[in-house]
């Protein structure tokens, strides 16, 4: 009969029973006493993804949603905010051709010829035997006609002109002997008529307009003036000089005005001596 309290109490001891021999579950404490998830804390008490915040409390909108930090309205958006192309400065807002600047007034009343900020060009011409202007190439016959001051000149003139103002224009007309580089010149200022294409030339009526180039009696140059090949030059101003343009051409003088080509080649011809008599 002794021995049973020593198996007892090693089992007691075995099992952690409490002095009073109480029911070992309850005494040493279930999971709730040592605490259990929810004595703890659950994932509500220790803060679940409520509590602790979720991404409503923690948030996503309170830290600042995508229309509360600005949207492409609220920050602006790049073309209305930011300036369109108009409001930035269109082509017409920077100036138009009309508005950074028109044709000029002319002071003649004859209007501009071509563009103001094109390159000038012309074609050159020269008055015929009878009294009308026609083109000249290399190689073209030059009339040497007798002009109402007496002796014997070339009336050269421009055409085909554009982009110069028409009025007061500078034309100079110089013939050169080709051995000796010896020149006779005649510089004219003229107002030229507007043709229907836009493009000016001299009037042929107007000869004074003509550059009068002066070649007999010939006291100038080594070799006769007609039959031969001179060096034509016809320079083109603007009344202000600020566009110039020259051109060359090499063309065979003539004494060809019916009932005058006797007395033009006798005070034409080479070494003609001032005073000399001519049929």
């Amino acid at each position: 009969m002794k021995s049973v309290p020593v198996v007892l109490l090693s089992l007691c001891l075995v099992m952690s029973c409490d002095p009073d021999g109480g029911d070992s579950t309850q005494d040493g404490g279930t999971s709730q006493d040592a605490g259990s998830n929810p004595d703890a804390g659950t994932g509500q008490d220790a803060g679940s993804n409520q509590d602790a915040g979720s991404n409503q409390d923690a948030g996503i909108p309170d830290a600042g949603t995508t229309p509360d930090a600005g949207t492409a309205e609220d920050a602006g958006s790049i073309t209305p905010d930011a300036g369109t192309a108009p409001d930035a400065g269109s082509t017409p807002d920077a100036g138009t051709t009309t508005d950074a600047g028109t044709i000029p007034d002319t002071t003649c009343g004859v209007p501009y010829l071509g563009d103001p900020n094109g390159a000038l060009d012309f074609k050159i011409k020269a008055l015929g035997p009878d009294w009308t202007s026609s083109p000249l190439t290399t190689g073209s016959t030059l009339t040497v006609i007798e002009p109402i001051q007496g002796g014997r000149v070339s009336f050269v003139g421009v055409y085909d002109v554009v982009n110069i103002d028409p009025c007061g224009v500078k034309i100079l007309g110089a013939l050169r002997d080709i051995p000796t580089g010896r020149v006779q010149l005649d510089a004219r200022t003229a107002n030229l008529q507007r043709h229907p294409d836009g493009r000016g030339s001299n009037i042929d009526a107007d000869d004074a307009s003509f550059s009068n180039i002066p070649l007999c009696p010939n006291q100038w140059s080594s070799r006769d003036l007609y039959d031969q090949e001179y060096e034509l030059v016809v320079i083109l101003k603007d009344r202000l000089e600020k566009k110039v343009l020259q051109k060359t051409l090499t063309v065979r003088p003539a004494c060809n005005v019916p009932g005058e080509d006797a007395f033009c080649r006798c005070i034409c011809k080479a070494g003609y001596v001032l005073g000399s008599p001519c049929p």
